[in-house]
C-alpha cells in the first residue's frame, strides 16, 4: 500500500532541515540530524525528497531569485516603502529576503558543495551590471564598481544577521543604499 505524504510531516522536515542547514552549512548538514529535529525516521525524509540536494533546494525556494530581472524591473515608485535607490520590485524582494533570512543566508554563506555555491558571486555581478548601466559618470574604474557592489552584498548580510525587526532592517536598508548610491552618483 502507498504511503500517505502528509503535509505536517512535509513542514517538520522542512522546518528541521532549515536549522541543520542554518546551523552547519549544506556540507556539514546530515539527513539523520533532520530527521531527529523532525521527529521521524531518516528514511521517511526520502518519501518527500529524492536526497539531501532536493531538499536544500526545497530550503531555498522562498529566495530563489532572476536578479538580473528584478534589477532591470520597470520602476513604479508608489509603493509603501521608500528605499533610496531601489525600485518597487527590488525593495519588495528585499523586503521578502528580510522575511526568509536564514534561507538567504544559507543560500548565500552556506551552500558550499550545491550548485549555488557561487550565488553570492553571481548576486554581486547582477548589481555590478546593473550599477555600470546606471552611472551618470562613464569614466569610473570597474573595480570600483565591484567593490561598491560586493560592500552594499556584505551590508545586507550584516543586515540579515544582526535582523531587529522590518522596520529597522529597512531603516538601515535605506540607510546602506543611500550611502552607497549616492556615493557613486546615481
Amino acid at each position: 500500500m502507498a504511503q500517505v505524504l502528509k503535509e505536517e510531516i512535509r513542514e517538520n522536515i522542512l522546518k528541521a532541515a532549515l536549522q541543520e542547514f542554518y546551523d552547519n552549512g549544506y556540507q556539514a548538514a546530515a539527513m539523520r540530524q533532520i530527521a531527529k529535529k523532525a521527529n521521524i525516521p531518516t528514511g521517511l525524509i526520502y518519501s518527500y525528497y529524492k536526497n539531501k540536494e532536493s531538499l536544500f533546494r526545497a530550503i531555498l525556494q522562498p529566495v530563489l531569485y532572476d536578479w538580473e530581472h528584478v534589477l532591470s524591473a520597470e520602476d513604479d515608485t508608489h509603493h509603501d516603502y521608500t528605499i533610496y535607490g531601489l525600485s518597487k520590485a527590488e525593495t519588495e524582494c528585499l523586503i521578502n529576503l528580510f522575511h526568509h533570512r536564514q534561507e538567504f543566508i544559507i543560500l548565500m554563506d552556506k551552500s558550499d558543495g550545491t550548485s549555488y555555491a557561487n550565488e553570492k558571486e553571481r548576486f554581486i555581478q547582477d548589481i555590478e551590471t546593473h550599477l555600470k548601466k546606471h552611472r551618470k559618470d562613464e569614466s569610473s574604474d570597474p573595480i570600483f564598481i565591484h567593490i561598491i557592489a560586493n560592500n552594499f552584498v556584505d551590508g545586507l548580510m550584516q543586515i540579515m544577521y544582526h535582523y531587529k525587526g522590518k522596520e529597522w532592517a529597512i531603516m538601515m536598508l535605506h540607510k546602506l543604499s543611500k550611502m552607497y548610491l549616492s556615493g557613486i552618483g546615481l
